[in-house]
């Protein structure tokens, strides 16, 4: 029995094993210090024989060709280092390596023999180009003893790689990039061969080829290129813009050196990375060399004409997207417009248009691109708006479903607008529309983007430098507004182009007039001086009507009609008005401002076709005589009232602006309403929400909502809840309000919907009676048996006709009437909301008054009575702020009787018994507690509130009828306790 050989142990190097597996780690710190084991290891050992540097060198050479984790970028780094220790060495006067020996090395050790497989294959040759790199990169080839040969051999098997292996051409044609960027690797000499060499394997004239002839010519002005081959030897002359444009898109065809022109050498595949060569090449352009082509022409050629042309691939328009990012972040003003061709533009719509699209998302971030240089720098907004406009795209944002145009005018800055407004300017006088519908929606459309432009751009303080030409800017929207809203142009025989094409229709000056009226709404909210604006519009209204020779009013009145006289009349005092305000105290300043107010916007109704609007300037006339008989605006019993009527008769109307006015006025002019007109708003709120309500209060007229205010003006009843800051001239308050008409909708459709099925199942009893049929559920077969196969006469015919008729009549009738109802409860609701608004600012401005307790049981009562949730809240709301603004401290101004305080909390004590909702309960038990504030601090006494409350405790435990919450009493006790100190310190005082 033959006995087992023993296995010699191998003399295996442990730490060389160790280092050569952290070579390919994927950690880039462990790569890097085994390289520096590597290289200290070899360094260490004294004298290290020439085998074992070629022992190391094989194993570099051949870890470059391993596919395993981060080999390469590991055995690279090492071998470039080793290279430069061991063929680069100052201790001897000759390398330790020779050059020709490392090159026959790399060639060995990467070269794919016969019947490899295809991935061992690409892994030799991608071995074989990591090596070439690493021996350029360390310098040996520009040694004194290394010749010229060497650098040849190690390009021949850079360019053969290119040619056999097009998935590597660009990867070899960065290494050359890189090497003619570093001055170490090679010399003049080098790079007349390197371009020999390009040129001779037909190379030149492709992506890499334009990349290495730029960068050559960058680094080494002074050498010797091929000639014939670009005009005055370089590629980015201007007579060659067509043939570079091919190049990049990769559509060009090769030459051979004999000029015969081969096929246009291709990428093996795609991929989502741009080649290098763009960016050399349009960095190189935006340096601006003598003779060399404009960066605008080539971009235009070769990204908006090439990549984005409409036969494009998606893959050539990704590419182009992806260096519409690159550039956008770093081209000056000057070129941004170039950037935004109108292919790039026409292809973003495409894909911005639906999420299905594949390059919805790369567009979605090149948009976030445009937006994020905005940020850093806001005057390019005008540039970028500029070119959505002039390539047709002025309606991007209904195309694409996005707010793009309306968030770069949010961005705009006010030197921006002044390139901004003349723009929109031009499109809505001369939309370049084919036919007038067209037309009509470009203006509209371009209104729409100046009330943005109105809405989103802040308003600097008053004493800030920038007002002035704030104020330049808004003035020239609303300018652009009414020159085409109320005036006709005159046509001018020598200068066409004055007149408006297509002629501007009705429609378009009604749109015109909305949109003026909502850029005053947001102005006077806006501005330090709500009437500043206002009074400008009506201002140019009348410097426009003595310019007969170029505008031509579209309203005009009777010279010696009683219009025109009160119309006249109007004119004098705004310039009365605007006189004395420029030398008034600033107590009287106010008044005259709120007047000056009501009469620019009473005008501006009257050209707006408004008839009842005359009526309101007389009576403004009248109003303002008896107001500022004196100094001082007075308290004119007649004159109140009518000012009052006068700011409900604005509220009463849809619009916004309108609304905004009233609280403005109101604001001023809440000290001088007297109790007649605090009940003429009291009658608001008890009106009964429906027909007849609205009759009574409309005086038995048709409310329509005003025609002559559409559109945007208008406060829309959409069911969606806002707050409106209302500025109220200097004082430092503003008042939050929420807007009146709230869900309004919701709720009218939840009170009809069980109406309506009612409503539906008579009109389907009605229908099945007429027709001699039965409806669906009932019993079918009794139908099967009464059925007949007799046809109906003529006559039969003419009796169904009619009593179909019959029944669609009163169908229609019924729907008219239900359509009549519901916006008769929005009217009246909206109406309610708006005055609670007003009654809201009366009592932050007079809460003290003792006049504000009058309006407290008509708002515990329309708590109760209303069936509209947001009016509810309302009401409790202003119960609630009145409470939080009478202190125990305070005292009601005048003498108070206290009698008129205690009656008040009986009637409200007697209000909270009746039958109501958690918020009446609530509100009656603030109001209470509100009136015992009043009734103490007024010189009542704190026994006669606890018998009262004693006595609606006594109701509460022995009347059926008596429907007072629990948390009514538990509220009074509440307050008791946290009142207690402050009552107590109150009456040792008095005593």
């Amino acid at each position: 029995m033959s006995l087992k050989r023993r296995r010699e142990p191998a003399n295996v190097d442990a730490q060389a094993v160790e280092i050569y597996e952290d070579l390919a780690n994927e950690n880039e710190e462990i790569r890097l210090k085994a390289a520096h084991n590597l290289l200290t290891k070899v360094s260490s050992e004294k004298g290290p024989s020439l085998e074992a540097l070629q022992k190391i060198l094989k194993r570099l050479f051949r870890g470059l060709s391993s596919s395993r984790k981060a080999a390469r970028l590991g055995f690279s780094v090492a071998l470039t280092e080793f290279l430069r220790q061991h063929c680069v060495s100052d201790q001897i006067a000759k390398p330790v390596l020779e050059v020709a020996a490392v090159i026959s090395v790399l060639e060995e050790q990467t070269h794919a023999s016969a019947g490899v497989s295809g991935q061992e294959e690409r892994d030799h040759y991608l071995g074989r180009l990591f090596g070439a790199e690493a021996i350029i990169k360390s310098g040996i080839l520009s040694l004194p003893d290394s010749s010229v040969a060497q650098w040849e051999r190690v390009l021949d098997l850079i360019f053969e790689l290119a040619k056999k292996k097009s998935w590597l051409r660009e990867e070899c044609g960065w290494v050359l990039c890189s090497a003619l960027k570093d001055p170490h690797t090679m010399d003049s000499a080098h790079v007349e061969v390197l371009f020999e060499r390009l040129d001779s394997t037909s190379l030149t004239k492709t992506p890499e080829g334009v990349g290495l002839w730029i960068t050559a010519q960058q680094a080494y002005p002074n050498v010797k290129y091929p000639k014939h081959v670009w005009h005055h030897g370089s590629p980015l002359h201007r007579k060659e813009k067509a043939t570079l444009a091919h190049i990049l898109k990769e559509t060009s065809t090769s030459h051979d050196p004999n000029g015969t022109a081969k096929k246009a050498l291709q990428r093996g595949t795609w991929t989502s990375r741009l080649h290098f060569c763009w960016e050399i090449v349009f960095q190189a352009l935006l340096e601006d060399g003598p003779k060399q082509q404009a960066f605008s022409d080539l971009w235009t050629e070769a990204v908006d004409n090439g990549l984005f042309a409409a036969a494009s691939s998606d893959e050539r328009k990704y590419w182009g997207f992806l260096l519409f990012q690159k550039h956008v972040q770093i081209l000056p003003i000057a070129l941004f417009g170039t950037i935004l061709g109108p292919n790039l533009l026409r292809c973003m719509i495409n894909q911005l248009a639906s999420a299905e699209r594949y390059l919805h998302r790369i567009a979605e971030k090149s948009l976030r691109a445009v937006h994020s240089r905005i940020d850093q720098d806001p005057q390019i907004t005008s540039v970028v708006i500029e070119r959505f406009i002039a390539n047709g795209y002025a309606n991007f944002d209904h195309i694409t479903k996005t707010k793009t145009l309306e968030k770069l005018l949010s961005q705009a800055t006010l030197h921006s607008l002044g390139d901004i407004i003349p723009m929109f300017c031009q499109l809505i006088h001369r939309p370049e529309a084919q036919d007038d519908k067209s037309a009509s929606a470009t203006r509209q459309l371009i209104s729409d983007y100046l009330v943005s432009l109105v809405r989103s751009t802040p308003s600097p303080v008053e004493g800030d430098l920038a007002l002035t030409e704030y104020n330049r800017c808004m003035s020239a929207i609303t300018t652009i507004f009414l020159k085409y809203a109320y005036f006709e142009v005159i046509p001018d025989v020598n200068d066409k182009a004055k007149s408006p094409e297509p002629p501007m229709s009705t429609g378009s000056r009604e749109v015109l007039k909305s949109r003026l009226m909502s850029c005053l709404s947001h102005l006077m909210v806006k501005s330090g001086n709500p009437v500043y604006h206002p009074y400008e519009v009506v201002n140019t209204i009348r410097l426009y009507e003595t310019q007969t020779e170029e505008y031509s009013p579209l309203i005009s009145f009777d010279e010696k009609g009683d219009v025109a006289e009160i119309v006249r009349k109007g004119w004098k005092t705004i310039k009365k008005l605007h006189k004395d305000e420029q030398s008034a105290d600033p107590a009287r300043t106010d008044y005259l401002r709120a007047f000056k107010l009501l009469y620019t916007l009473t005008i501006l109704q009257v050209y707006n076709g408004d008839t009842d609007a005359v009526s309101i300037i007389d009576e403004l006339q009248t109003c303002s005589k008896a107001l500022f008989a004196s100094k001082s605006p007075i308290d004119d019993g007649e004159a109140s009232e009518t000012l009052v009527e006068i700011i409900l008769s604005l509220v009463s109307k849809p619009s916004l602006l309108f609304k905004r006015l009233a609280q403005q006025v109101f604001f001023v002019c809440s000290s001088v309403v007297n109790a007649n007109g605090l009940q003429s708003m009291v009658m608001v709120l008890e009106t009964k929400e429906n027909v007849s309500g609205q009759q009574e209060i409309f005086e038995q007229e048709d409310f329509d909502g005003d025609s002559d205010v559409v559109m945007s003006d208008v406060e829309e009843v959409n069911g969606e809840t806002f707050h409106v800051e209302t500025a109220l001239y200097n004082t430092t308050q503003a008042t939050n309000m929420s807007d009146a008409g709230s869900s309004i909708d919701g709720q009218l459709q939840d009170d009809n919907s069980d109406a309506t099925d009612d409503e539906l199942a008579e009109f389907d009893a009605k229908l099945a009676q007429a027709l001699g049929t039965r409806r669906l559920g009932e019993d079918l077969a009794a139908d099967e048996e009464e059925s007949s196969d007799e046809d109906m006469d003529d006559e039969q015919m003419e009796a169904l006709d009619v009593q179909l008729e019959t029944v669609f009549r009163e169908r229609k009738k019924l729907t008219s009437n239900k359509n009549e109802k519901k916006e008769a409860k929005e009217t009246i609701t909206l109406f309610k909301a708006r005055v609670l608004e007003l009654f809201e600012i009366y009592i932050k401005q007079q809460y003290l008054n003792q006049q504000a307790l009058s309006i407290v049981l008509p708002i515990l009562s329309l708590v109760r009575t209303t069936s509209n949730k947001q009016i509810s809240e309302k009401a409790c709301n202003l119960i609630r702020d009145y409470l939080k603004l009478y202190k125990l401290k305070d005292r009601l101004d005048g003498s108070v009787l206290p009698e008129k305080a205690k009656f008040l909390l009986e009637a409200i004590h007697k209000e909270a018994m009746q039958e109501g909702s958690n918020a009446h309960a609530n509100a009656c038990s603030q109001a209470s507690l509100l009136l015992t504030k009043i009734y103490i601090t007024n010189g009542g006494d704190l026994s006669d509130v606890m018998s009262q409350y004693a006595v609606t405790q006594l109701a509460f435990m022995t009347e059926s009828n008596c429907h007072v919450r629990t948390s009514f009493f538990s509220d009074w006790l509440n307050w008791c306790t946290s009142a207690r100190k402050a009552l107590s310190i109150q009456y040792k005082s008095s005593e």
